[in-house]
């Protein structure tokens, strides 16, 4: 070996030798715990921190020059409450690897770390961290040097065997919002930590908040950083969440998934996930780029068929109970995910058994967080989703049920329940609701209720709701109505309009009242109002009109002309001289009719409501035993009316004082009472027409047969003239008799 390359050697095993001497020296020689007062105040001055290191502080030098650090706690400055604490801490660094230019650090290891974060009124308690002063903060920023500091890339290679926190916690509260979240028992393990490679990272913690709602959480995945190109990836990355306090049993969430995230050039990748939870599975992927200007989504995602019930089971919620069985076992969901500055489901399809909701569907405009959604159901039967039947009710225990409706007579059923007061309409949600929202429907039914070919559409934005379009088949007939609700005022206003042609109403009459009261074929034109933000406000406030057209109709229950029938026989028995000019009498009476049912050939009316009631200002009818018409109310509230009738009927014949004439009639009561005793002559009214009828006929028999025209006399007045006058004639005819007798007798 060369003299030169010898002295070298020894001069720097030497120099290394001194090195090592030095070190060892300083790491036994000098006490870190002597500098336990200048970290203190340096936390004060460049931190605003109470720092109290209660533990002690180690060194080592070999084979790793290490840092230990024993119990420290830390406050805000002049505040009692602990910010953060740490039971203990160690970190070093391999010295050979050092001397050659690589960092291989021993393990990194925090205990019992604990922070505590509060949000309140005036702020939150990690903001008022930071330099006390001008000076302190200038020093902060810059560099040994002076310089200002920059941030740079870390160019020497490092090397971690053990990344440990263990038994951590936090805990956040803010007082604006009641908020209380705690996450403890966190434990974070990361092992062969590099820049060069994947390396493997674990997590698990408790979550628990205000609601009792707890989250244990296990996290197990292998992590690539890449902070020099500012890209990192988590692959495969695994995750298990048992959820609780949502439902009665926990939920256990399983998750599997890459994900590749490049801050350099905006991206986010999330490849390949999988989502296990209450015995459901769903796939996909999802990409976002450009986030801090506008942001680009695509992805797809696909939720296996599932049974509802049994996921609900799994969970611990009571299965959802339907007349059919097999309803919800086919549950599907399937959509791509796309959009600029926009995240929509295009196309989707949501399948439930054998129907199927198609379209498209999410946030048009993030800014503004516009909802949209565009969406067909092809068809339903909403029988198969409703509650079964008791199955404790047979055709006899229906029968029996109806009976006492029958006695109920024509009487409200009882007071009406009182009406609220309490805010109705969450007005701020309203307020903040931004949607345009379509749907069609191919057939939706329900036992003999259909709808189809229908089109809705509602658009919502700053309060004002619309239903701009809601139009389809239904009932053999067509619907079209449309509605507003203006939120933008702390009192409400809402406007209804809507027109319905050629309906068959029977089933929803049927489906109303619970009882087969009325069918025909409707037309009806509707425009309501009102205003309020409470049950009572908007009954009281409520105003409207409605035109109403009803033909080829059969009122159940209620016989209009047998009513008439019943008001003509109590004036016979009165004016008995009134049978001569009725063609069906018998016995002095009219037949009573079999038929319990009004036969309506065409009803047109015209109503409006005010104040709960809705008065009817005209009804007009052609049935098929004469004409009505008519006037009245319905109290909507307790269902209680009064309708003034009157009835022409050819059938009472075609005689003169009968034929034209306009019987009155009443029909009054409550809709919950039976209909057959709703309707009554007017027995005034029928008075006082027998009257009239039996005066014209004394006044026409009086002038056959005396001559004497008595018009415009009651009866009783024409019967008392005509008895006077036939008195008068029976005297003058015996003073003519005597007379001439006397006058014989003078002849003799």
């Amino acid at each position: 070996m060369p003299r030169a390359l010898r002295i070298t050697l020894i001069s720097l095993g030497v120099m290394l030798l001194v090195l090592i001497t030095a070190l060892v020296a300083a790491t036994q020689l000098i006490d870190p715990n002597s500098f336990k007062p200048r970290i203190s105040e340096l936390a004060r001055e460049q931190a605003g921190l109470d720092l109290a290191i209660q533990g002690d502080l180690d060194w080592a030098f070999w084979p790793s020059l290490g840092l230990g650090l024993g119990r420290t706690e830390t406050r805000l400055s002049g505040e009692e409450e602990l910010f953060a604490a740490l039971d203990e801490a160690h970190m070093g660094v391999a010295v050979w690897p050092l001397l050659f230019g690589q960092v291989h650090m021993d393990e990194i290891r925090l205990d019992g770390l604990n922070l505590n974060l509060v949000r309140t009124a005036d702020g939150a308690n990690w903001e008022r961290i930071g330099p006390v002063n001008k000076r302190a903060a200038e020093k902060a920023d810059k560099d040994p040097a002076g310089q200002p500091s920059k941030p740079g890339a870390l160019d020497i290679p490092v090397t971690i065997p053990e990344i440990a926190v263990t038994d951590s916690r936090l805990r956040y509260r803010d007082t604006t919002t009641d908020t209380d979240i705690r996450v403890d028992h966190f434990n974070l393990n990361a092992r062969d930590v590099t820049l060069e490679q994947a390396f493997p990272v674990s997590l698990s913690l408790r979550y628990q908040d205000q609601a009792d709602i707890r989250v244990d959480l296990d996290l197990d995945t292998k992590a690539l950083l890449e902070p020099n190109n500012n890209q990192y990836r988590l692959a495969p990355f695994n995750l298990t969440a048992d959820v609780g306090g949502l439902t009665a049993n926990p939920a256990t969430v399983r998750l599997q998934q890459s994900l590749d995230l490049n801050l350099e050039r905006e991206r986010l990748r999330i490849e390949e996930f999988t989502l296990r939870a209450a015995d459901t599975r769903t796939r996909g992927s999802l990409e976002v780029t450009g986030w801090s200007s506008q942001p680009v989504f695509s992805g797809q995602v696909t939720t296996e068929p599932f049974d509802a019930n049994k996921a609900l089971q799994t969970v611990g919620i009571a299965p959802i109970e339907t007349s059919d069985p097999k309803a919800l076992s086919r549950v599907a969901f399937n959509a791509e995910l796309q959009g600029s500055n926009s995240l929509m489901a295009d196309p989707l399809t949501l399948t439930l058994d054998d129907s199927a909701i198609s379209g498209r569907a999410g946030l048009a405009d993030l800014d503004t967080g516009r909802l949209v959604a565009d969406l067909e159901l092809d068809q339903m039967n909403l029988e198969r989703y409703l509650p079964p039947a008791s199955g404790n009710e047979d055709d006899n225990d229906m029968e029996g049920k109806a009976e006492p409706e029958r006695n109920q007579g024509a009487g409200s059923p009882g007071p009406a329940r009182p009406l609220s007061t309490e805010p109705l309409l969450p007005l701020e949600t309203l307020r903040g609701i931004n949607a345009e929202l379509e749907l069609a429907v191919g057939e939706l039914s329900h036992e003999d209720l259909a709808l189809s070919k229908a089109q809705f559409a509602v658009t919502a934005r700053d309060g004002l709701i619309k239903l701009q379009q809601a139009e389809g088949r239904a009932l053999d007939g067509r619907f079209n109505a449309t509605a507003e609700l203006d939120a933008r005022e702390d009192q409400p206003a809402m406007r209804f309009q809507s027109s319905v042609t050629d309906m068959q109403i029977q089933p929803a009459v049927q489906r109303v009242l619970e009882r087969d009261l009325l069918k025909g074929i409707l037309s009806l034109q509707t425009e309501l109002r009102a205003e309020g933000n409470s049950e009572k406000m908007l009954t009281d406030s409520a105003r409207g009109t409605t035109k109403l057209s009803l033909v080829d109709g059969t009122l159940r229950g209620v016989n209009v002309h047998s009513t008439l029938v019943q008001g003509m026989n109590e004036i016979l028995g009165r004016y008995q001289g009134l049978t001569a000019f009725l063609p069906t009498r018998g016995s002095g009476r009219l037949p009573d009719e079999l038929s319990r049912d009004t036969k309506i050939l065409d009803l047109t009316s015209r109503t409006r409501l005010e104040e709960r009631v809705l008065y009817v200002d005209q009804l007009d009818a052609e049935l098929r035993k004469g004409n009505l018409s008519g006037d009245g109310w319905l109290n909507l509230y307790n269902q209680d009316f009064d309708l003034t009738l009157g009835l022409q009927s050819p059938e009472l014949g075609d005689n003169k004082h009968i034929a034209g004439r306009t019987w009155p009639l009443r029909c009054a009561g409550n809709l919950a009472g039976a209909p057959g005793e709703w309707c009554r002559p007017d027995r005034k009214g029928f008075q006082t027409m027998g009257k009239e009828i039996a005066a014209e006929a004394a006044r026409e028999r009086v002038k056959e047969e005396m001559g004497v025209d008595a018009q415009g006399d009651s009866a009783e007045e024409v019967i008392k003239n005509a008895a006077e006058k036939k008195a008068r004639q029976k005297v003058k005819e015996k003073a003519e008799e005597k007379l001439q007798e006397e006058l014989e007798g003078l002849f003799k």
